[in-house]
This record gives C-alpha cells, sequence and structure tokens, in this order.
C-alpha cells in the first residue's frame, strides 16, 4: 500500500497551475497520442475525399482543438480536485442519459445524442471518464485490506445504473466497455481475484437477460457473429467488407487515397466504426504494426503512471484511464478483424466523432495529471 492519506486535507486542495509541472509532463505519451490523432485525421481526409463528406476533418479538427484545450484544462487542476466533485459530475451525467431516452435525437435506430445550440453530442462518451472519477472516490476512500462482498455493493452499483441507462438508448459498445474500467479498478483498489471471477461467471450466467434490452438488429449482429453466412449480404456485409479491405492492404497497402474499399463506398460506417480498416487498406500491415505499436506505448505508459502514482487515488485514476482506452482500441480493432461481434464502438483518437474525441483527450488529461503531480504533494 503507498504511504500517505487516502485523501488530503481541504487546506491542500489549490486550484492553481504551477509551472513546475512542465518538468514532469510526460512528453512520450502525449507525443504518441498527438501521432495517433494527426494518422487518424489524415484517414479521415483520405474517406471524405470522394462522396459527400468533404467537411467531416474541418469539423473534426474543430475537435480536436477543443479537446486539447480540455485537456490542458483537465490536466492543469489537481485530480484531487476532480474527485472531489466526481459525485456531482455523476449525478449529472445521469441526468443526462436520462436526457437522452427522452429528448434524445435518433439514428440509426438508436437515440444517443443530445443538442445544445444546434450542436450534437454523446453523453455516453462524456460519462466514461466522469465513471472513471466517481469509481476512484468511492474505491480510493477505503483501505485495501478490507474488501468483502459488502463492500463491492455501492461500485457496482454505480455501475449498474448508467449500464442500464446506456443499454436502454441502446448503446452495447458503452455499456459493455464499462465493464472491464470496473474490474480493473476493482482490482487495482484491491478487491480478490477470486471474487472478481466470481462476479465475472455471475455475469456470464446472467448475460442471457441482455437479450431483452437488445434491439432486433443488435440481436442479429450477434447471431452473424455466431454464424457468418446467417446475412452476408444484409447484418453482415459490413464485417466481410471490413476483412476485405484489411485483407487487400497486403503488407505495404495502397497508398493514401488509394483504398478501392472505402473510395468506393464498400464499407460503411468507414469514417467511424471502421476507420481502422480504411487505413489498413491504405497503409498495409506494416502501417497496422506502427500504429498498433503507438497504441501499445501509450497504454504500457498509462500503467507506468499508474504503478509509479504518488498515492491510491492517483493509482485508481491511472488504471481506469488507461484500462478504458486499452479496451476500447482491443473491442474496435476486434469488430474490424471479426474477432469480436460488432457493437458499435469508436477507435480511441481515430474514429470521426466530437465526443468520442473529447472522451480519449480526457483520458490523456487524466494520465498527465497523475505523472505530473508524482513529485508535487506537500
Amino acid at each position: 500500500m503507498r504511504e500517505g492519506p487516502l485523501w488530503p486535507p481541504a487546506e491542500t486542495i489549490v486550484i492553481q497551475v504551477d509551472r513546475r509541472l512542465l518538468l514532469n509532463l510526460d512528453w512520450p505519451l502525449l507525443a504518441f497520442s498527438l501521432a495517433v490523432v494527426s494518422i487518424g485525421w489524415v484517414t479521415l481526409v483520405t474517406v471524405s475525399a470522394h462522396g459527400s463528406r468533404g467537411g467531416l476533418p474541418l469539423r473534426q479538427l474543430l475537435w480536436i482543438a477543443l479537446g486539447l484545450v480540455v485537456l490542458v484544462i483537465l490536466a492543469s487542476i489537481d485530480y484531487r480536485v476532480w474527485v472531489t466533485y466526481a459525485p456531482l459530475l455523476y449525478g449529472i451525467g445521469i441526468f443526462l442519459l436520462g436526457m437522452v431516452l427522452v429528448w434524445g435525437r435518433s439514428a440509426q435506430g438508436a437515440r444517443r445524442w443530445l443538442a445544445v445550440g444546434g450542436v450534437g453530442f454523446q453523453p455516453t462518451e462524456l460519462f466514461k471518464v466522469i465513471f472513471i472519477l466517481i469509481l476512484a472516490a468511492v474505491l480510493g476512500g477505503r483501505r485495501w485490506a478490507t474488501w468483502s462482498w459488502g463492500s463491492l455493493m455501492v461500485p457496482l452499483g454505480l455501475l449498474l445504473l448508467p449500464v442500464v441507462l446506456i443499454l436502454k438508448q441502446p448503446d452495447l459498445g458503452t455499456a459493455i466497455i464499462l465493464l472491464p474500467v470496473a474490474a480493473g479498478m476493482l482490482f487495482a483498489a484491491g478487491t480478490r481475484g477470486r471474487n472478481l471471477g466470481l462476479l465475472a461467471l455471475g455475469g456470464v450466467v446472467a448475460s442471457p437477460l441482455l437479450w431483452i434490452f437488445l434491439k432486433d438488429y443488435q440481436r442479429e449482429r450477434l447471431l452473424v457473429y455466431l454464424d457468418p453466412a446467417r446475412d452476408p449480404l444484409g447484418t453482415a456485409w459490413n464485417v466481410a467488407q471490413s476483412k476485405i479491405a484489411i485483407g487487400s492492404g497486403m503488407v505495404w497497402g495502397k497508398g493514401l487515397f488509394g483504398g478501392t474499399q472505402s473510395r468506393l463506398a464498400f464499407l460503411p460506417e468507414r469514417h467511424t466504426d471502421f476507420v481502422f480498416s480504411v487505413f489498413a487498406e491504405e497503409w498495409g500491415f506494416v502501417g497496422c504494426l506502427l500504429l498498433l505499436a503507438g497504441y501499445f506505448v501509450i497504454v504500457m505508459r498509462g500503467f507506468e503512471i499508474a504503478e509509479k502514482a504518488r498515492d491510491d487515488l492517483g493509482h485508481l485514476l491511472a488504471v481506469g484511464a488507461t484500462t478504458l482506452l486499452a479496451a476500447q482500441v482491443c473491442v474496435n480493432i476486434g469488430m474490424a478483424t471479426g474477432f469480436l461481434p460488432v457493437v458499435g464502438l469508436p477507435l480511441p483518437f481515430m474514429s470521426y466523432g466530437g465526443s468520442a474525441m473529447l472522451s480519449s483527450l480526457m483520458t490523456i488529461g487524466l494520465l498527465l495529471n497523475v505523472r505530473m503531480r508524482r513529485f508535487m504533494f506537500p
């Protein structure tokens, strides 16, 4: 267990930016994150070069700029301050998830967007970061050696409520991705592996109940995953074209703007869920290895920050943020390659979408925050 109090005295929580923090900034983490963001933007430009999506790169660039501003703000204020306001943020997040079900904007069979001033955003994306904060607030206030089944009720309750609301939208991808984040943070907080294993087993046993919450198209996606030949020209079309795009890239790829699957619009959702397939077609196996290496460095830096964090709170935040990024990368690429069913989850830093970009850059902001304050506590 790390030395020092789990929670700082109120007088030590100060909202200020110390220039000494820049000395402890994790420049490799920031550099690799921005490099993947740039790769994603260039890929989006190639997707938009043909067809009616010409305005996407400019809009994405604006979201990237806003995301960098939010990253700086999130990293500049002591993470203990953010955790102090986690209950309020959690309440706002739950309220917004409820608002989506009532006044949300529908698209492609799902109600996931709220419009503010004519600009749509997905509360589920922002809630991912809020969930990390609230779970750190709860888990960071307990001693690691006292975990029992009773002590798990509060974090599990904090998980169950948003999962139900998110499944009602429906957004299966986000609902699923909260599970490894919760599991990783519970394990980091000292929950026994046996208890987590029993919880996972209980989840598998209860998983048939999930079928009730799914829409018809989501059920069909799961059935097609089990039997790819079930509907090759319908539900299975996306994954089939994604595999063709990835395979046709071969070793070196077809080059920038050379992807026929995306250029001729054979691949649906090529700017969001299947952006990795577009990249793989243009840059080939070698390009994919370099991209995966970039993600690997980001994830390893995140876990290193967690390991060397000064206190339990920073450790938990870094574990949650890193697990979120790693899980999203694995699930999205698993979807694109056919190893996992399609659940509609963006690829961090690369998929088009303002809310997704904000969420990804906010996780980097949290990691930078923990790293910079490693030597700054009184």
